[in-house]
């Protein structure tokens, strides 16, 4: 029944609000008023998730979609005869989504088509520029300027530059290794290497082999040394556009909500922003509050609207712990410009548009709305009823060893490089007794790990993460050289240098994740004795066309 649940509910909104072709008469069931038809229940069928998807075929299966769909039908008649729509919580969660859909779909009108018209040659420019590959760097870092130009003075003279590194650099992990970095750089890892795109776009002017002036990096001076080059892996690519896609939205949004603010003739109150400067006294994390007499006051007007002194308490409510805001007459100007006014003008320029009246607008509200009934239907009969106690978890955790264990662990060491070439020749090195460790500590270009060395975890997450390569990792001997293994990343080379088979979780670490478990029964028996309880006080109310739904099982 816990499936049943689920199932329904992330697709109630479509099957009653129409968001898919015209239906068919021929009805299946009816709950109330509600008609289900085929064509519902064959849309509700197939928009339902794999994991979720009923495993069986034919008639039992249809039935089981239309049980769904029927018990969700039961569910709203219960909120609603409780009267939890009506609830001022829920008015106000709901008038709040209300605002969101309508801006963001005004936005989405209005600007988004522009925005992605320049994400588009953002794309296309990066394609063939030289942030489109990474470059592996060495470093001299100092903690002067005059330092640093005792490094640049040897290096110019025709010294090594490891030799340098060795001597004059104050990081003595890398000074050791000829200042050689782990991490390739690119554009995806500006910020994790305390660089500004400035510095990026000088190091990306240089050769291989050749070295930097010396940057100020911090409270250091670094000098940088290109050793290598190789493609740019995906997600560099992927965190690039992300970036350049807010930020021509946000310069779009703030062009936009400019042309509003002078087309709806924006004035503010100052004798009412001297009123809230009064009331802000000592506000802190608790937020503002306000008496009756004060809720109402204008602080803001426009060509159809205002901004009072309520609405500017529910937005600093919300958003104090991001928002520094000033306490006096121009702090609190610049926050109704910044925080409340732009939203506030776009949802206002919506309805004006009459985009409350679209007829996909309104669907899209009306599921939302029967979403949040659902939703508030199970807060109050399940989620607030689940009663745990220590005892219960404990004998939960003892009964199911079986949820409670650690995965098997595979130790490696690998060093993935950009070519077969540079694989080779790691492999050769260490044939010849190199140290893979340090190889891979030197060359290895795979993001978010250090120094080459890490551990995979026999779990579905980080099967998917390193695909094909984990089942040629778990199928290696341990202490075996492998590789050059070709790779969407590179080419790899590695070694499994242990293993560590499935063990049981302590319950000290287990116990949240035994009270998980123990919560998601006791809700799931909840849940059934909620539609045991809805299918007998609805009975009449629920009609089901047998043969129908026969002859649907049969096509």
């Amino acid at each position: 029944m816990m499936k049943t649940v689920l199932l329904g509910w992330g697709l109630l909104a479509c099957w009653w609000t129409g968001c898919g072709p015209e239906a068919d008469p021929d009805v299946v069931a009816r709950v109330g008023e509600r008609e289900i038809t085929r064509d519902q229940l064959r849309q509700f069928r197939g928009d339902a998730t794999a994991n979720y998807r009923d495993p069986e075929e034919g008639f039992e299966a249809w039935r089981f979609y239309l049980q769904t769909m029927i018990d969700m039908e039961l569910m709203l008649a219960e909120a609603r005869a409780a009267g939890l729509g009506r609830e001022l919580a829920f008015e106000r969660k709901w008038l709040d989504e209300r605002r969101k859909k309508l801006v963001d779909e005004y936005s989405a009108r209005t600007i988004i088509k522009e925005v992605d018209l320049a994400v588009d040659d953002m794309r296309a420019s990066f394609a063939g520029s030289k942030w489109n590959k990474v470059l592996q760097l060495a470093h001299i870092r100092t903690e002067s300027e005059a330092d640093a130009q005792k490094a640049m003075r040897d290096l110019e003279q025709g010294r090594d530059f490891a030799a340098v590194a060795r001597a004059r650099s104050v990081v003595p992990v890398t000074a050791q290794r000829g200042g050689v970095l782990n991490t390739w750089f690119g554009r995806g890892n500006l910020e994790e290497m305390g660089l500004t795109v400035e510095i990026g776009e000088a190091l990306f002017e240089l050769a291989i082999g050749d070295f930097s002036q010396p940057f100020l990096v911090g409270d250091y001076y670094e000098i940088f040394k290109v050793l290598a080059e190789g493609p740019a892996p995906d997600h560099y690519r992927a965190s690039f556009l992300r970036e350049q896609y807010w930020q021509e939205f946000r310069t779009q949004w703030a062009s936009l909500v400019d042309r509003l603010r002078e087309q709806m003739n924006v004035q503010l109150q100052g004798q009412s922003i001297k009123i809230l400067v009064e009331r802000m006294t000592g506000v802190g994390r608790e937020g503002m509050l306000l008496g009756p007499e004060d809720r109402n006051v204008i602080l803001a007007t426009f060509d159809g609207g205002q901004v009072t002194i309520e609405d500017f308490a529910e937005t600093y409510n919300a958003y104090w712990f991001i928002r520094s805001v000033s306490f006096d007459s121009s702090g609190i100007a610049e926050f109704i410009h910044r925080d409340l006014l732009p939203r506030t003008l776009v949802y206002h320029k919506a309805l004006e548009e009459g985009l409350d009246r679209d007829s996909t607008i309104v669907a899209w509200l009306d599921g939302k709305k029967e979403s949040m009934l659902l939703q508030a239907l199970r807060e109050r009969e399940v989620v607030q009823r689940v009663e745990l106690d220590s005892v219960a978890v404990r004998a939960y955790y003892e009964a199911n060893p079986n949820l409670f264990m650690q995965f098997e662990e595979i130790e490696v060491t690998e060093a993935l490089v950009a070519t077969r070439a540079e694989a080779e020749g790691v492999l050769e090195q260490v044939r010849g007794g190199g140290d893979l460790v340090d190889l891979a500590a030197r060359h290895t270009i795979r993001a978010d790990v250090e120094g080459g060395h890490y551990h995979m975890h026999n779990h579905p997450s980080e099967r998917r993460v390193f695909g094909a390569f984990f089942d040629t990792v778990e199928a290696a001997q341990v202490g075996a050289l492998n590789g050059p293994i070709e790779l969407e990343e590179g080419f790899s080379v590695f070694r499994v240098e242990q293993r560590t088979p499935p063990r049981p979780v302590p319950f000290a670490q287990a116990a949240s994740r035994a009270e998980w478990w123990v919560r998601k029964e006791q809700e799931k028996a909840l849940f059934e004795q909620l539609f045991a309880r809805l299918r007998e006080k609805y009975a009449d109310r629920v009609a089901v066309f047998e043969e129908r739904l026969g002859a649907l099982a049969a096509n």
